[in-house]
């Protein structure tokens, strides 16, 4: 099964990499986001500080921002979703694939294709802007460990969100209800910080807020060690726990798509 999920993730990188039009148009499109929410928070700071930033971690917050979401927007949610709506999803079933494992190495693989656009706009970012460095060689260790995580958590959460189009036969309101949920409570939009305290509960009670919170807290040393490493490792049970869920659920689909004789 590995030379297969090995084979699925290399064709979803190279058809990714195939439309280097559409590739450099979603690099070009985050810099200009980037550019604008540091224009934004650099009027709003200036030289006192907000929410516990000042003008040099909050430049570090929002290019970490960058990176994450250039990572958690790059997979192939729409090929998932068009293989349900298409219909295709009753020929999947006849392969001896694992569907949920075979989708997430197909996701994971276009992920990966914004690996090298994600790393070179990140140190662009880092060498025009110059933010704050790590809190320590061992903070910015444990914050790459964290961003790792973002593959399977982005798989798992885009994949749940594709397991709705069974019932919804469309997937563009739940595309963007998902993308809304993942900027605000990621801290993408706004630092939770910055929210109200019930809502910074609600933020945490959340997989989303690992997606830019956890790994910039890490990095700007928001948290020691322990704390960094609980994360961590929240971060991961969020993304064993989302898989179990997400097969879970799509056992129940199955049955309910059979009866209807789909």
């Amino acid at each position: 099964m590995a030379s297969v999920d090995v084979a699925l993730a290399t064709i979803s990188f190279k058809r990714k990499i195939a439309y280097k039009t559409t590739w450099i148009f979603s690099v070009l499109f985050g810099g200009w986001s980037l550019l604008a929410g540091l224009a934004v928070w650099n009027n709003l700071i200036g030289d006192g500080e907000l929410g516990g930033y000042d003008w040099q971690s909050m430049k570090a917050y929002l290019i970490i921002g960058f990176l994450t979401s250039t990572l958690a927007w790059a997979g192939s949610d729409w090929e998932m979703a068009n293989r349900i709506l298409d219909g295709h999803v009753a020929v999947d079933l006849t392969k001896p694939v694992d569907f949920q494992r075979a989708r997430a190495a197909e996701y994971i693989g276009g992920m990966t294709a914004a690996v090298p656009a994600a790393i070179l706009g990140t140190t662009a970012a880092v060498l025009i802007f110059q933010p704050a460095p790590p809190a320590s060689a061992l903070a910015a260790a444990l914050t790459a460990l964290s961003v790792l995580f973002i593959f399977p958590l982005a798989f798992c959460i885009n994949y749940l969100s594709v397991l709705a189009c069974f019932v919804t036969q469309r997937y563009l309101g739940v595309q963007w209800a998902r993308d809304c949920f993942l900027a605000f409570f990621s801290g993408m939009m706004v630092p939770l910080a910055l929210m109200p305290v019930w809502l910074q509960g609600v933020a945490w009670g959340l997989p989303f807020v690992h997606f830019t919170t956890t790994p910039a807290s890490i990095y700007l040393g928001r948290v020691d060690t322990a704390g960094a490493l609980g994360l961590i490792a929240v971060e991961a049970a969020w993304a064993v726990g989302l898989w179990i869920g997400a097969r879970l659920i799509w056992n129940q689909l199955v049955k309910k798509v059979t009866v209807h004789g789909g």
